[in-house]
């Protein structure tokens, strides 16, 4: 019932390495490794957590470094993991599981609209990058009349398609690759000379080339 609620707090519960408290389970002990007292640091980690998943915060102080036991440990595999949360929760007071069913619905809202996000901005980022492609082309165009295109193309698009076309711009742009490496070798060549390195390497092209 609470499987895949849980499939965004995977990716931060994989790089925390420390161990919690030993809390009583139904899991047999031959399979309990040997853990430690959380650290101050470990604290801090499973409030952030909490942060996260409000529903731990009706649960108490045992159920809770339970369920922390559960998800940080990186010897089991995903689906041992959503076994033993689904036990972790079938054992939690009615309110605790009222709350974990109205995050469920929360979290299974915003992966729908995720989804559909991404599916809309891989239908039309093709059409918005022949746009852009046509613009950068021009060859009868001033540099401020190709600033001004490309600011309305922008404008034009879908927010979700607007902002990925600008990250991918960014991502291939000469400052952060040919540039960003000529800017290293001018750096290390004044550092060379003993001169002081004030300035930057300015783009090309409105902000990016292809």
């Amino acid at each position: 019932m609470f499987l895949f609620f849980l499939l965004p707090i995977f990716t931060v519960a994989a790089v925390i390495q420390t161990t919690v408290p030993t809390v009583t389970t139904d899991i047999p002990l031959s399979s309990v490794e040997s853990i430690t007292v959380p650290t101050r640091t470990q604290d801090e980690k499973n409030a952030k957590l909490e942060e996260r998943l409000p529903f731990l915060k009706s649960a108490d102080e045992l159920s809770r470094q339970e369920f922390f036991s559960i998800i940080q440990n990186d010897k089991l595999s995903k689906s041992e993991i959503w076994e033993r949360v689904e036990q972790w929760a079938e054992k939690q007071s009615e309110y605790v599981k009222t709350d974990i069913m109205e995050f469920h619905q929360r979290l299974s809202q915003h992966v729908d609209n995720s989804k559909m996000r991404v599916e809309r901005i891989i239908k039309n980022l093709p059409e918005a990058l022949r746009r852009l492609s046509e613009i950068v082309q021009d060859i009868d165009i001033t540099r401020v009349q190709e600033k001004n295109r490309i600011a309305n193309l922008y404008t034009s698009l879908d927010d979700d398609v607007s902002k990925t076309l600008q990250w991918i711009v960014h991502l291939v742009s000469y400052e952060r690759n040919e540039g960003k490496q000529l800017e290293r070798r001018n750096k290390l060549r004044k550092l060379k000379k003993g001169g002081i390195w004030t300035g930057r390497i300015q783009n090309i092209m409105c902000g990016f080339s292809f």
